[in-house]
């Protein structure tokens, strides 16, 4: 009997420690998907947290990283489908992934790099799609991390692949393919290529045809933030965006490359800025560009 209620009291405590996480979290930030160094601090040891660092270089996370951090390459994400190079991998991967990571349908992911950057929210888009609701970036990343004097390991964390525990069903919502874009209703939708000015006219670029896809409209993804890459104003970004004719009520579809830099887009539209419906091309220039029979702009309208 005693074992039983203690049990129960454990049980209890890890639900209500739960509760709190889903709480706190809310309360970070309007957006809900920023959460700050202090708070991160204050609760690496909450029961089923995943902290996955992501910088560019494992060299990086060798020298240091958070404790209990787990590194991630983001190339992991993408892989050649049909002879397009770049593609996301299959949900039934990804969720193999996550489960060699000690993740399960349950689990609270935070994800960082160096600073806010596209890596962290390729991620986080990949996490919307498979349905797994419970992630936040920690805004400022590593670098505003470190400056806060906060806590580095060089430990890798002890880790046991767990079942994810759940049949993943994709959101097809957050995501287009090819045809979609090719066909889609351009009184109601915007495609949106985030890629630099150069790049969409095709003055730059490697691809076998250099441009952009007829009717999209540029703005470069980093003109959203700041010198230290936190976000500038958004009421400003926002108006920026209206005057573009960028608004909540039609549908987004965000563009780049190979979707990269366009995840870091859909994050500020979909989570900071709450346009409701916003869509990742992954395909991105990088297959359009290669269909010889799909046309390509050069201008830079």
């Amino acid at each position: 009997m005693k074992r039983r209620t203690e049990q129960a009291i454990r049980v209890a405590a890890l639900f209500i420690m739960s509760l709190a996480f889903c709480y706190v979290l809310r309360a970070q930030s309007p957006d809900r998907r920023l959460i700050s160094g202090e708070w991160l601090q204050a609760n690496l040891n909450l029961p089923n947290l995943r902290v996955i660092d992501m910088r560019a270089d494992i060299r990086d996370y060798w020298s240091g990283h958070i404790p209990g951090a787990v590194y991630l390459d983001e190339t992991v994400l993408r892989w050649p489908q049909n002879g397009v190079p770049g593609r996301l991998i299959p949900a039934e991967i990804l969720t193999r992934l996550l489960e060699e990571m000690g993740i399960d349908h349950k689990t609270t992911i935070i994800i960082y790099t160096e600073i806010n950057n596209y890596r962290a929210t390729y991620l986080a888009w990949a996490l919307d799609y498979i349905r797994h609701s419970s992630w936040a970036i920690l805004d400022g990343g590593f670098n505003r991390w470190k400056s806060e004097n906060r806590p580095v390991s060089r430990d890798y964390p002890v880790l046991s692949r767990k079942s994810y525990g759940q049949k993943v069903n994709p959101d097809e919502s957050v995501r287009v393919l090819l045809d979609q874009v090719r066909n889609r209703d351009h009184r109601t939708t915007v495609l949106l290529d985030v890629r630099s000015a150069e790049l969409f006219s095709g003055e730059r670029g490697n691809w076998k045809r250099n441009g952009h896809i007829p009717g999209a409209v540029n703005i470069f993804w980093a003109s959203f933030l700041k010198e230290d890459g936190t976000w500038k104003d958004l009421r400003m970004i926002a108006e920026n965006l209206k005057e573009m004719g960028i608004t909540p009520d039609r549908t987004i579809i965000v563009s780049c490359g190979q979707g990269l830099m366009a995840s870091h887009t859909y994050l500020t539209l979909k989570y900071l800025l709450n346009y409701p419906r916003v869509q990742l091309y992954d395909g991105s220039f990088n297959e359009w560009s290669n269909r010889d029979d799909l046309p390509v702009e050069t201008s830079r309208r």
